[in-house]
């Protein structure tokens, strides 16, 4: 039980770890160049990746018992917003 568990925690640090890499490696490329619509579109959703895994693993932990600060709670609740008025714009 307890090594699922760790392996599902892992899994969230790691997807959130590659989704900051994505994101910092595409706004490196667009400070460092002629940005362009597609570089635009990519670096975008890069960054709503980061905010996606970072939602993930905030609710995973949540879920587990951990008490989130207020802070946190709020920055989750900002995150799930613009996630969704992201993916409603996108589905029009």
């Amino acid at each position: 039980m307890g090594n699922d568990r760790d392996a599902e925690l892992l899994s969230h640090f790691w997807a959130l770890h590659a989704a900051i890499i994505k994101r910092d490696g595409l706004e490196q490329r667009m400070r460092s160049g002629v940005p362009d619509q597609e570089l635009f579109d990519r670096s975008l959703s890069a960054a709503e990746g980061v905010l996606a895994t970072r939602s993930a693993l905030y609710r995973y932990l949540i879920s587990r018992g951990w008490t989130a600060p207020d802070t946190t709670v709020k920055d989750l609740e900002y995150d799930e917003v613009v996630l969704s008025e992201t993916d409603a714009v996108l589905h029009c």
